[in-house]
């Protein structure tokens, strides 16, 4: 009985580091993904891609022109339902970004929806 309880205890224990971890890491873990996922069109030269998810030229060139992104967040998540608003910086240009996000709480992978250079 005691190696039972002892079991369960740890079991209960890894369930709830799990989830009081993702809750505190959401916005970082989503934001990497879209930082992912930028590269990953930038470097594949996914052109398509970058117009489709761009609010504008401006924001298509830039995305184009660019090596690699780092977005770094201004804000927490300011969305609701399925869809992430953040406020963010591209290489030293605010932004904000629009993510199709497919989880309740457990992550999934999120795709960009809309990335706009202000």
């Amino acid at each position: 009985m005691k190696k039972f309880l002892k079991v369960s205890f740890v079991f209960v224990l890894l369930i709830t580091t799990y989830l009081l971890m993702n809750f505190l890491l959401f916005d970082k873990w989503t934001l990497h993904q879209s930082e992912h996922q930028l590269n990953s069109d930038i470097e594949n030269h996914n052109n398509n891609h970058l117009k489709q998810i761009s609010k504008d030229d401006k924001t298509y060139k830039f995305l184009k022109n660019e090596k690699k992104i780092n977005i770094v967040s201004q804000s927490d998540n300011q969305g609701s339902g399925s869809i992430n608003y953040y406020r963010v910086m591209i290489h030293n240009h605010s932004g904000e970004i629009y993510i199709n996000s497919n989880h309740a709480f457990i992550p999934k992978n999120s795709t960009i929806r809309s990335i706009k250079i202000l």
